[in-house]
């Protein structure tokens, strides 16, 4: 018997899963028997061991930035950068420094080599602190706002390293976008993210979509356990201002197989009422069909207006993530 505190998501798929005819139903007085601690996490203590273990996370961020390495975000037209744009013929009066002699030497006429501009952008991050994401199906697994917060920070140290600009987005009208900058621009972040986490509610809320610049990048560190109809509207909102969207969609193991056998008590998160339901082979089978819709559907809407989210399991590196991440960036958002 054990008490699994799953998602408020998943805690209503399950019933439906269970509905199985034939499904086994477990005894009245099951109900009576003792269960494990819940593995959920309340706000305030996660907030207060993360900022215990600050440096250490920081010195994690940055290492995994240096990891995947460095990129650049290149504009088509001449300007200043580092990849070579085109020749051009030599105006009257251009400076000697500026000719290019070996392409010269091969005609009569004198050519100057430009570089192709590189500007850049203006990159959003939010991470979900919601009740679900402050959740782990085993002590030994980082909670799920654990890995986003490390994951986020470490984006940030990569971005920055590239020159982007940061803004760290809010859920609230009175929580103005923070705009990262300096030599402390990672140690600023980490301290507003503890913040926010201290005082995140239990339901998810995605950031505001008034407070994103058009046409800019918008990097979400969560679980996808949102509802799909609240999610679509987000994501349109944000492609009507040519803004591209990358869910990171961080999970646990449990999450996805549902490793729970015989009577067992499932509690929501996030306000939802206890279930007590027998695993089977049955109900497993059923919740991986269930499971497997709702990833169809979310990479569909994160697709038709962003790019593929990128999925991160908690007990696997995080650095896997990062590079994907990175990939999708440098693709312009597309696989």
């Amino acid at each position: 018997m054990t008490l699994a505190a799953l998602p408020s998501f998943l805690s209503r798929l399950i019933p439906n899963a269970a509905r199985t005819p034939g499904a086994p139903r477990p005894a009245p007085e099951a109900a009576e028997a003792g269960f494990l601690p819940r593995n959920a996490i309340t706000a305030t203590a996660l907030a207060d061991d993360l900022a215990g273990r600050l440096p250490a996370l920081l010195v994690a961020a940055e290492r995994l930035a240096r990891t995947v390495g460095q990129g650049s975000h290149a504009r088509r037209k001449a300007g200043q950068g580092d990849e070579f744009w085109q020749y051009r013929p030599a105006t009257q009066g251009e400076p000697a420094s500026a000719i290019d002699w070996r392409q010269s030497a091969r005609g009569d006429r004198a050519f100057v080599r430009e570089r192709e501009a590189q500007t850049p952008h203006i990159i959003c991050i939010w991470c979900d602190n919601s009740a679900s994401m402050r959740w782990h199906s085993d002590p030994a697994l980082p909670p799920k706002a654990e890995r986003a917060f490390l994951l986020a920070l470490a984006s940030a140290a990569m971005l920055l390293r590239q020159g982007e600009r940061i803004r760290l987005l809010g859920t609230t009208p009175t929580t103005p976008p923070l705009r990262l900058h300096g030599h402390h621009a990672l140690e600023q972040m980490a301290h507003a993210l503890l913040a926010a986490l201290r005082h995140a509610p239990d339901a998810p809320d995605l950031p505001l979509t008034t407070a994103i610049p058009a046409r800019s990048r918008v990097l979400l560190f969560g679980d996808g356990l949102y509802p799909p109809a609240q999610l679509e509207t987000f994501l349109r909102q944000l492609a009507m201002c040519q803004a591209t969207t990358t869910l990171v969609e961080i999970l646990d193991p449990a999450e996805t197989t549902l490793p729970y056998t015989g009577p067992t008590r499932f509690t929501g998160v996030e306000e939802d009422m206890a279930r007590l339901l027998h695993g089977s082979p049955t109900l497993q089978q059923d919740y991986a069909l269930v499971w497997q819709r709702h990833q169809a559907r979310l990479r569909t809407l994160c697709a038709a207006v962003g790019s593929p989210p990128v999925m991160h399991m908690t007990d696997q590196p995080p650095l896997a993530a990062l590079m994907a991440l990175h990939t999708l960036l440098e693709a312009g958002g597309r696989p």
